[in-house]
């Protein structure tokens, strides 16, 4: 998938988080890996409310744009 939109960049973004996640979890045994670990989560929580935005800003979007293509044949 190209990464063209907003949406396939957190998306990539989410999954490139995540497998530094994983990797730290893997072998955390200072402070400040453990601090990196919850940066990493903030991180991720954030590009996901971000996709999850964009997702009801489309989903608001297409009951309008019908609604507005209705009274425009009407």
């Amino acid at each position: 998938m190209p990464n063209s939109g907003p949406e396939q960049k957190n998306y990539a973004e989410i999954e490139r988080l995540e497998t530094l996640l994983q990797t730290l979890r893997e072998s955390a045994s200072t402070a400040r890996e453990t601090e990196a670990i919850r940066e990493i989560g903030l991180e991720i929580a954030l590009a996901v409310r971000e996709v999850g935005a964009m997702l009801v800003n489309v989903g608001w979007e297409q009951p309008y744009a019908a609604n507005r293509d209705s009274q425009q044949a009407g």
